[in-house]
């Protein structure tokens, strides 16, 4: 499959063929992730913006028109890696304006346990393999690399678990709240 342009591999992951996923994935990762570094001078941020970038591709890939592919990573790329940015200024500026903690009090308290419950039981809904994945990176703040090593499969399979798995609580979250 190196040999095949974008345009086909996207075609051909669009059929159900998994393996072309994984193939643009890894055309794309080293140039994406020179670009992130030099934007955040981080490694470890650029990991996390490409993580984010590749979750967004993958939740907007149907959209994406197969001929400029690489330039609509790029701008992806670039849009995560300003918004971690931004995230970290607000997140300075808070620590440096904030008030003493104060305590929330017992109703605050209650219906933020009643929603963790709510989003719990919604999540034991989803499959198995999709519950791990999330559970992986929201609750263990995994990066992908890793869950997809733990639970021994390819990165695009533990990417895709976690694309269906949020479109699935979406749902759920709708059904109960409609």
């Amino acid at each position: 499959m190196p040999d095949l342009s974008d345009a086909e591999l996207l075609a051909r992951f669009r059929a159900g063929e998994e393996g072309a996923l994984q193939q643009l994935l890894e055309r794309h990762e080293a140039a994406l992730f020179a670009f992130l570094v030099g934007m955040l001078r981080d490694h470890h941020q650029a990991e996390d913006a490409l993580q984010d970038t590749f979750v967004r591709a993958l939740e907007h890939l149907d959209g994406v028109d197969p001929d400029h592919l690489r330039g609509w990573l790029f701008t992806v790329a670039y849009r995560q890696a300003m918004l971690l940015k931004r995230r970290q200024r607000t997140a300075s500026s808070l620590e440096e304006d904030v008030l003493p903690d104060r305590e929330a009090g017992p109703l605050a308290k209650l219906e933020e346990h009643e929603l963790i419950q709510q989003v719990r039981r919604l999540l034991g809904q989803l499959p198995p393999a999709q519950q791990e994945v999330i559970r992986r990176r929201v609750y263990g703040g995994m990066k992908f690399r890793e869950i997809a090593v733990e639970l021994r499969c390819p990165l695009n399979t533990a990417l895709a678990r976690m694309r269906e798995g949020l479109r699935k609580l979406r749902l759920l979250w709708g059904d109960h709240h409609d």
